[in-house]
Formats: C-alpha cells, structure tokens, sequence
C-alpha cells in the first residue's frame, strides 16, 4: 500500500488555524502575513518532507524516488506567484489611488464657495491655554491686553454643488468651548463628507499671559506677542513666530518656512522643512529633523544643537550669524566649544573662539579664527583644500597635511613646508606654544597665510558722466 504524506494535511491544518483565528478576530491581519510570510509554506513543507525521508531511511524502509511528485511541482509554482503577488500588492498598495487621492482629484475639479464666520469670545482664565483642534487652513494669533479670547475669520469649502457646500458650512460651525482652565477652538471639519474639503482661516485674539496649543493638517500658524509657551504640531505648515515669552516646540511632517524671532525660552524643531529661519532667541536652541531649503541662525545666546541628514552642528553660543544652503555653510562670531559635522559642503567660519572641532567628507573649507587662537582638529576624509588665516606674530602650534597635494606657506618663517612622496606638510618652526592646531586632508591643497581670507574686491561702478547742459536758445536782436 502506497503511504501518503502528512504536508497537504498540515498546510490545510494552517490554513484553517489562520481563517478560524479571522473569523473569532476580525481585525487580525491574515492576508497581510500571508502577503509577507508566504516563504514560511515553503520552508516548512520541505522540512517536513526531509523529516520523512530520514524517518524512512532509519526504518530501513523504500525511499520514494522523487523528494517531490510532479502535482506537487505545480503546487510549488502556483504558490510563488500567488505569494508573490500578494506582496507586490501589499508593498505598493499605494499605487493605486486611495480615497483620499481620488476625494482630491474629485474636490479639486470643483468650485470654491467662500463663507463668513460669526465672531465670538469666551472668557479667559488666568494664564489659560488655548488648544486648537485638528483643523485645515491658516490660524493668526494676537497677544493682546484682554482676559477675553476672541474667535473671527472665513471658511473656504470647496464642493461641485452650492446646496453641498450650504449644508457643509452648516455642520461645520467654529466654536470656542470652555474646559477648566482651557479654551478649545474647535472647527468641526471632520463632519462633512469626503466629496467636500473644508478649510477655514480662522484670527485669534487671546490675552497676553495666555499659552498655546495647535494641531492642524494643512495651513500656516502666525503667532505674536504671546507670553505663555507655544506648541505646535502639524503635518504641512508654514510657521511663524515673533515676540514669544516662553517655551516654544514646533513638529512638522512638511514645511515650507520655520521662523522664530525674539523668543525669551528655548526652542526645540522637529521634522522636515524647507526654510528655516532663527533669530534673538534666549534659550536653548535645538533642531533635530531634516530641512533642504535655505537655514539663517543669529543671535542665540544659549547652547544651541542642530542636527539633520547631512550637518551636525553643536556650539554654546552665537552672537553672530550662521548660513547653511545647498552646498555652504558659513558662519561667523561663534562661541564654543564649536563641532561640526558635514558630508559635502564647503565650510567658511570667521571669528570663533574656545576650540573647533570639524569633520567633512568632501569641500572645502576656510577659516579664519580672528585675534585669539582657539585649538582646532580639523579634517577633511575625501577631498578638499583648507585655507587657514591666522594672526600675525600669534603663538600656535601647527601641524598641517595632505596625503595627496601641495602646502603653501604664506605666513612666513615661522612656519616649515615638507614635501613628502605624494603629499606635504606644514608644522611649526619654533617653540610650541600656544593651542594645538591640526588639520588634515587626503586630497587637496593646504594654505597657511596671514590675517583672515581675503575676499574679491566687488568692483565699483564707474560713476555715470554728468548729463550735457541745455543750451539757451539764441535771443533775437532786433534792429533798433
């Protein structure tokens, strides 16, 4: 009698274990494993199969002539493109248009109704929070002398029909509501159904010891004059911040500008964003996220931490001002301790002090540490030229290299160039006094002279010549 085997009644046992499991839970993710650990099948049917085989061969019984029939074969390849489909499906899911993006292409071919909010107010405790809910659309918050905050704005709904977009403006009315010492500011947007999309411009007027709290989805947050801490989350919003008494934190998923002026706590940034723009800030400055745009810090005046993909950057202080672009970083006035860290940027830092501690991929980078020498270790990992400016008759001791280029000495004699194979190196020629400065590329040119970097002159325009004078018309003489 021929023996069957026990892999077509375990793998049924499985799948009946799982579909069971289904039916008693309905949110447990079946065809999501499946989709992902189909493989499994595979692996455990021929496990099971070598199982047998070596059953039978310490039984001294026949082994079957083929590990695997013909039928089964078939089984196998149907089973890998089954599977493998369900996971090409699983894992771009999103190729095809969800609800979402098809209410978007749907909204967007409609037209835009426009509607006035009433305006109301609530009364305001002492130092009170204000919380504005999940909300799309652009919110303007005032500081004011008032212990009342005061509700007032217009409300875009964009929908194919005016009876919609009506009866749209109806559910989704703008309220103030009172919990204890809070006041939520609630728009009701997630009423309407998701043929119309609701977007709502909402001004505040909330009183000057107050604090605030927003969620939104999509708009803009301008916020002034406000006493109390700010914070801020978002999945696409422009912010901006100006004369902030406490704390402010910011979140944001996409942004096209961060700006924050005149802000007495600290401030922490989380996310991603194109602009970012930091400006008379008295606490602790910290950024942690990812932002490509155009990046202006000046005037902090506490320790500052400022991380994304591409630059680290530490420092304890920054009377001065720092820029970070596409491909640039350039700073100047800084108290250290001062570290930063690049992949590919050039680097120009002017008038730093207490030490310096720079590591870069590829660029180059200029420096220029003004009167008093801080200690640097500089290094380039990849390539690039470094150019140092130091004080004339300053004490230091240098030593500089390049494991693939040349070293120029434009300071003078107290300074000794060596070439050695395919590189050189610059080291001081006297005594060894003074901060320790070492710098070190793989491949590029080295540049020690005198005084800060010199820079182009911007030519001056040749002024513009004098415009002729109109001469009189000649005076007829009569005859007398």
């Amino acid at each position: 009698m021929k023996r069957g085997s026990v892999v077509g009644p375990m793998i049924l046992i499985g799948f009946g274990v799982l579909f069971l499991i289904r039916n008693v839970i309905p949110d447990f993710p079946v065809l999501d494993l499946l989709s992902r650990f189909w493989p499994v099948l595979l692996i455990f049917w021929g496990g099971l199969r070598l199982l047998e085989v070596l059953f039978l061969a310490a039984t001294a019984r026949p082994l079957p002539r083929a590990g695997i029939s013909g039928g089964e074969w078939i089984v196998v390849i149907l089973l890998c493109i089954a599977g493998g489909g369900a996971n090409a499906a699983h894992r771009y899911r999103d190729w095809f248009p969800n609800q979402r993006a098809l209410r978007g292409l749907v909204v967007n071919m409609g037209e835009s109704f426009d509607y006035p909010m009433p305006d109301s107010e609530q009364k305001c405790a002492a130092n009170c929070k204000v919380v504005i809910e999940n909300f799309r659309g652009s919110a303007k918050i005032v500081g004011a002398d008032t212990n009342m905050v005061k509700l007032s704005g217009r409300k875009s709904i964009r929908s194919f029909q005016q009876t919609d977009a009506d009866r749209a403006n109806t559910e989704t009315p703008a309220e103030l509501v009172v919990q204890g010492d809070h006041i939520i500011v609630r728009t009701n947007q997630s009423r309407v159904s998701d043929s119309l999309l609701v977007s709502t411009d909402l001004e505040l007027q909330v009183p000057y010891n107050s604090s605030l709290e927003g969620h939104g989805r999509y708009g803009d947050f301008d916020i002034q004059d406000i006493k109390g801490n700010v914070d801020l989350t978002s999945d696409n919003a422009g912010v901006r911040l100006e004369k902030i008494g406490g704390m402010v934190r910011v979140e944001t998923r996409r942004s096209d500008i961060i700006r924050a002026t005149d802000v007495k706590g600290a401030v922490d940034l989380k996310g991603h964003g194109q602009d970012l723009e930091l400006s008379d800030i008295a606490g602790p400055v910290t950024v942690n996220g990812a932002y490509v745009g155009q990046i202006q810090l000046s005037k902090l005046m506490q320790p500052v931490r400022y991380e994304d993909p591409q630059v680290t950057l530490n420092l304890e202080k920054l009377p001065g001002q720092i820029r970070m672009g596409a491909g640039e970083v350039t700073g100047e006035n800084m108290i250290g301790p001062v570290r930063l860290v690049a992949h590919s940027r050039d680097i120009h830092l002017t008038n730093f002090t207490q030490s310096l501690e720079l590591n870069l991929d590829r660029g180059d980078i200029q420096l220029s540490p003004g009167k008093t020498i801080p200690k640097m270790e500089v290094r380039i990992a990849h390539s690039g030229d470094i150019d140092l400016g130091l004080p004339e008759k300053a004490k230091f001791d240098l030593k500089a290299s390049t494991q693939r280029g040349e070293a120029h000495n434009n300071y003078g004699d107290a300074l000794t160039v060596s070439d050695e194979r395919h590189g050189a190196t610059i080291v001081s020629s006297g005594s060894s006094d003074g901060p320790q400065l070492r710098l070190d590329t793989m491949r590029g040119t080295l540049t020690v002279h005198k005084g800060e970097i010199e820079e182009a002159e911007t030519p001056v325009a040749p002024t513009a010549p004098a415009s002729p004078k109109t001469l009189s018309p000649p005076v007829k003489i009569e005859d007398q």
